[in-house]
């Protein structure tokens, strides 16, 4: 089986687009405000500045045509400006004092005007300026000019048309907002769909793929309205039918392989064992036989070790968890190797719970798998005279099989390496036959059923502990 994957803390896609939508909805409407209220701002002080400029015009030929400026407050008083709306009107002769000022409506103060009949003021600058009254916080605009006789004429004013088209543009824009809000999270809600509806689908035909093993179970074909995804789902689809393909050949050609092996060994221990019923057989052929009889078990052991194998060097290891009596299983193993545990003289004896049978869900062969290699390497590196036994224990969750023998020991320098594929201690090389398989399948295997196994060992002897869940859930 694949090791596991490690949990990256990550933000997933639909975070980073719906992320990303907000920021351009957000920077969009930023702009929008700042663009709405410049164009405002701009249109309305120029529509001002216009109104200035035609009073300006009209002021400056009366003057020129009247200089005595009796007739201005009947002129002004024509006018009938609105009250929202500022007007102020100076003239201010050569000598610098001031011949008239108006200004609407009464109580505006404008900053730096002063009043009739008072000192000389300074001569203002000619041309435009902006003036922020600090009483009302409105901007009006004024516009210094020279009439022909060396006065000067100042007139300022301002509407409440800038703040009337802001007021009126913020009511808009949010209306505005409120829908572009709905329809960025509708097309939001629509990308996410599209886009990770497909990668969906690869996830879950991957993980169906790492839990079960099943390249060949038919995946549910990737299709995408985005033709990146969809050129991409394409290809997912042509590379797990290829390889489903190819491990389908595989299994076919290890299943072909494997009868055409298993054939020949069953005849060959079938046959010695009905040799072994003759009468009066002299004891070196009865020992002969016997030995037949072991090598033929332990050949098709290390036979199905390296199909086990095989499947396992493609990354999986499928389960078909049911029901099961773990109780019967394990005297099964027991009995198969009983025969061999007598003719090494070792004493092979099991512990189950008295009187109840222990119920387990998972894969009946691989559990099986799991106690015959334990126990074939405890025959193995066990001498003549020696004990092996099986215990298994129970609690509410589950159940713990513990295979203990007094053989040959494992170093304590490699045995955290037993677990690997091919390896082999230098005692067990010197001890037996083997391909250094059995107990990297007893680890993955437990594993696969989301169990623990662990190992002890000493001079005196081994202790390898399965503690397997009574009912889990399996993804087939």
């Amino acid at each position: 089986m694949f090791s596991k994957l490690k949990a990256k803390r990550l933000l997933s896609f639909t975070m980073y687009l719906a992320t990303g939508y907000l920021v351009v909805y957000a920077l969009c409407t930023a702009v929008m405000l700042y663009m709405g209220n410049r164009v405002i701002t701009l249109s309305a002080r120029n529509f001002d500045k216009q109104n200035v400029r035609a009073d300006c015009e009209r002021l400056t030929e009366l003057l020129e045509t009247n200089p005595s400026g009796n007739w201005m407050s009947e002129e002004l008083a024509l006018e009938r400006y609105p009250p929202s709306t500022i007007f102020a009107l100076r003239i201010i002769n050569t000598l610098g004092y001031i011949e008239y000022i108006a200004i609407t409506p009464r109580g505006t103060q404008m900053p730096g005007w002063g009043k009739t009949g008072k000192g000389p003021v300074d001569f203002p600058s000619l041309g435009w300026e902006e003036i922020i009254l600090p009483d009302t916080d409105r901007i009006i605009q004024m516009h210094t000019t020279q009439i022909n006789d060396g006065r000067i004429l100042q007139i300022a004013k301002g509407s409440l048309l800038e703040k009337n088209q802001k007021q009126m543009m913020s009511r808009n824009m949010t209306v505005f907002m409120l829908f572009s809000l709905l329809l960025s999270i509708f097309s939001t809600l629509f990308m996410i769909f599209i886009t990770l509806r497909p990668i969906n689908k690869m996830i879950k035909s991957i993980h169906s793929i790492i839990d079960t093993g099943a390249f060949e179970s038919n995946p549910q074909r990737v299709k995408s309205m985005i033709s990146e995804l969809d050129t991409l789902g394409s290809q997912f689809n042509i590379m797990t039918e290829k390889y489903a393909s190819l491990i389908q050949a595989m299994r076919e050609t290890m299943d072909n392989v494997a009868h055409d092996i298993r054939t020949p060994l069953s005849r060959i221990r079938g046959a010695s064992e009905f040799a072994l019923k003759t009468e009066a057989l002299p004891e070196p052929l009865a020992n002969t036989l016997v030995d037949i009889i072991e090598d033929c078990d332990h050949a098709q052991l290390q036979l199905q070790n390296l199909l086990d194998s095989r499947e396992m060097e493609s990354g999986f290891v499928k389960i078909n968890p049911l029901p099961f009596s773990l109780s019967k299983i394990i005297g099964t193993v027991v009995d198969i190797y009983s025969l061999i545990a007598e003719e090494k003289s070792i004493a092979l004896t099991t512990s189950l719970p008295a009187e109840q049978d222990v119920q387990i869900k998972g894969d009946q062969n691989r559990i099986a798998r799991i106690l015959s290699n334990i126990v074939d390497n405890a025959l193995k590196y066990t001498p003549a005279g020696g004990r092996v036994a099986v215990t298994l224990t129970q609690s509410e969750d589950s159940v713990t099989i513990q295979v203990s023998d007094t053989g040959i020991g494992i170093p304590p320098d490699e045995l955290s390496l037993v677990w690997q594929r091919l390896y082999r201690s230098e005692q067990a090389r010197k001890s037996g036959k083997g391909l250094g398989l059995g107990m990297n399948i007893v680890k993955l295997f437990t594993e696969a059923h989301k169990g623990q196994a662990e190992i002890e060992s000493s001079p005196t002897g081994t202790i390898v502990t399965i503690t397997l869940p009574k009912n889990n859930t399996y993804s087939v």
